[in-house]
């Protein structure tokens, strides 16, 4: 069997583990395409290698064998730029999760409601081809999904308001290892915060001034 099943299998077992559910041979050879024997055989070989633990769960040595970037924003209008986005940071390792932000955190970090109520908008990330898991954020503290996630990448967008030092101090802080980069990627004439002034009809000014920035 290849190493790129081997890999699938890691992928799927670490997900089961975000969820707070177990993944069997039964879900794992449905969700592969695999013959549940098949399956099993696979799962024996990764145990007598010390990458699955009893109760298929992934070992430190299983964890280490894959790369998760995290990733985040609030996703209120989906454009093409919020999909090369999220292409660019799957690139980057092999399972990508991303946080949505909660309608409380947008109202308080941009003085507005989101258009879409969260709910919605983790459906639809979710539904995107590169993410693999979409997990709404911490009402008070965004590191606590970091706590969960436990990411070896943290992906910022090219226009995120977010200090990367800072981050870096605060994974430190708490005992976490990621690397924190910047992604480049950008769509030109593309943002959030156009197509939503031009949906209210504000006009070209307030794009200009980048309010309600998404």
């Amino acid at each position: 069997m290849g190493a790129g099943l081997e890999k699938k299998v890691l992928i799927e077992l670490y997900l089961a583990s975000l969820s707070g559910g177990k993944a069997s041979p039964s879900l794992l050879a449905s969700r592969l395409g695999m013959d549940i024997r098949e399956c099993e055989e696979l799962l024996d070989d990764l145990a007598s290698r010390g990458l699955v633990e009893a109760g298929y769960s992934l070992s430190r040595e299983g964890r280490e064998a894959i790369k998760v970037v995290l990733t985040g924003g609030v996703f209120d209008v989906l454009h093409v730029g919020h999909l090369a986005t999220l292409e660019e940071a799957k690139r980057l390792g092999d399972v990508l999760v991303v946080v949505v932000a909660r309608d409380e955190t947008v109202e308080r970090l941009k003085g507005r409601r989101p258009l879409n109520k969260e709910e919605d908008r983790l459906r639809l990330v979710s539904a995107l081809k590169p993410v693999d898991m979409a997990l709404l954020g911490d009402l008070e503290d965004m590191f606590k999904v970091v706590e969960l996630v436990k990411p070896d990448v943290i992906a910022l967008g090219y226009d995120q308001k977010h200090d990367e030092e800072a981050i870096r101090e605060e994974l430190s802080r708490r005992g976490l290892d990621a690397d924190v980069v910047r992604l480049k990627i950008r769509v030109p004439g593309v943002k959030s915060s156009m197509i939503i002034a031009r949906m209210s009809g504000r006009g070209a000014g307030a794009q200009e001034r980048g309010e309600n920035r998404s």
